[in-house]
């Protein structure tokens, strides 16, 4: 995935720029209203339009982000079961086949398990996937292998061969996942109506002799709070809200064994 501004920097460096901008765009406003508009009333018709657009797109951005979120958690409990039923696949076979089945079973788990322990780590992320993909390959020989055979080990084939399918297909969806992201430019698109909000907010107060800073900052930090939710949900392997308790349903797998 190519290196950008916002993946490069963590949610709360973002948020914080965020918070920073808004202020700005506030001051500005004010300063803009006081110098060339102070002897007009100023009116909300826009602004109460522009918090609407503003509305809208945050509930928008937030439902795109928490949507991926809970198609990622799918992925993961279905990753958990494809490899639990080729587990028990391996059953079918005789004594001999069974272990040398098992024993692959072990190794990738292991290396699945790696996986999701890597964090952002591209070296470990990237050493765990060489080795699930060499454990797959032997896997899948002696299936299609042991399907050429007649008698019992041909008909448990015909079992586990879809089962290895599953389990394949479902890791590669998993990975893939990785850039089933929120579009940079809908946040870019965010950041730049929060600062346009902003700033006609700060031209409205303007015309007011006190202006009430506690309101304008509970304005900043909720906006900054759905903005952090919104990143952070789309970060599973960074942040505050993380995928931990559902990627036990992985290493939960080493009991099988």
């Amino acid at each position: 995935m190519k290196p950008t501004f916002i993946l490069t920097h963590e949610s709360w460096e973002l948020v914080l720029y965020l918070f920073a901008s808004m202020i700005a765009c506030i001051l500005l406003g004010i300063f803009i209203g006081r110098k060339f508009y102070k002897e007009y009333e100023k009116e909300g018709t826009v602004q109460g339009a522009l918090f609407a657009i503003l509305g809208l797109l945050l509930a928008f951005t937030f439902s795109m982000s928490l949507s991926r979120y809970d198609k990622r958690i799918d992925i993961i409990i279905e990753e958990a079961n494809d490899i639990g039923t080729a587990v028990l696949r391996a059953d079918l076979y005789p004594q001999a086949e069974r272990e040398q089945f098992r024993n692959d079973f072990r190794k990738y788990v292991e290396a699945r398990i790696s996986y999701l322990e890597a964090g952002t780590d591209t070296s470990k992320i990237r050493q765990s996937l060489k080795d699930a993909a060499v454990v797959s390959q032997l896997l899948w020989e002696r299936a299609t292998r042991l399907s050429k055979d007649s008698g019992t080990t041909s008909v448990a084939s015909m079992q586990m061969i879809p089962a290895l399918n599953n389990m394949f297909d479902i890791a590669n969806t998993r990975w893939y996942m990785n850039w089933a992201k929120v579009p940079e430019p809908v946040l870019y698109l965010l950041y730049l109506l929060i600062c346009i909000c902003s700033f006609y907010s700060g031209y409205v107060l303007s015309s007011k002799k006190k202006i009430d800073w506690i309101s304008v900052l509970g304005f900043c930090l909720l906006v900054c709070a759905i903005v952090h939710l919104i990143i952070d949900l789309d970060r599973p392997r960074r942040g505050a809200i993380t995928l931990e308790e559902v990627n036990e349903s992985i290493v939960e797998l080493r009991k099988m064994f």
